[in-house]
């Protein structure tokens, strides 16, 4: 989910507008573990498989926010005889268990786009948003299981996560931020096309 109102805000739009369009899904009530919807039935070959999606969009570069990062890492100072290789290993086995590999993250391609999609939910426009809900309409990618951990560190603490999907930054983490009076760390992609476009691993 989006952090932001923004992302919240069109999230339920989405959600409605593919009740709206005769999707069959499952809705992420609880909060949990990083999916807005599970998609199932048919009808959904048009847009995406069957999936854990997270809806976010268009023109972000947010894509997750962990908390147990935050206490999991050294963000202050490195520990002494300090090995990246067993953090790495603790990340990846968070990641893991929360499924975040299996998740695909989902977004309209342009802004547009998304305000035809807000436009057309709003007009009660069923035949508008069958011609929006299409592949060619929106970026789709997830990390998938052969991805690699990288901490990175600056010889003092920790600064940043990065996790590489064939060799490219498929999404990298800030420093760890107070988000609704409490800290977690967020992952940002390089590129707003998910995965459409090179981009450089960048070695620390």
């Amino acid at each position: 989910m989006d952090s932001g109102f923004e992302g919240k805000t069109f999230e339920k739009v989405l959600v409605k507008g593919l009740r709206m369009a005769g999707l069959d899904f499952k809705e992420n009530i609880a909060n949990g573990p990083g999916w807005d919807i599970q998609t199932k039935g048919s009808g959904w070959n048009r847009l995406i498989d069957d999936s854990d999606v997270n809806i976010k969009v268009a023109g972000t570069k947010w894509m997750v926010s962990m908390a147990e990062l935050y206490t999991l890492l050294p963000w202050d100072k490195l520990p002494e005889n300090y090995d990246s290789k067993k953090y790495e290993a603790k990340v990846k086995r968070l990641f893991n268990k929360k499924g975040v590999a299996d998740i695909v993250f989902l977004k309209p391609k342009t802004k547009d786009i998304q305000n035809r999609i807000i436009e057309a939910v709003k007009n009660n426009n069923k035949d508008e948003l069958e011609k929006l809900f299409v592949k060619k309409n929106f970026y789709s990618e997830k990390l998938g299981k052969g991805y690699d951990v990288r901490v990175l560190d600056n010889g003092e603490r920790v600064t940043s996560i990065a996790l590489d999907k064939g060799g490219k930054v498929f999404m990298r983490s800030e420093k760890p931020r107070k988000i609704g009076g409490s800290y977690s760390v967020t992952f940002r992609t390089p590129t707003t096309k998910l995965g459409k476009q090179e981009r450089n691993v960048k070695k620390d």
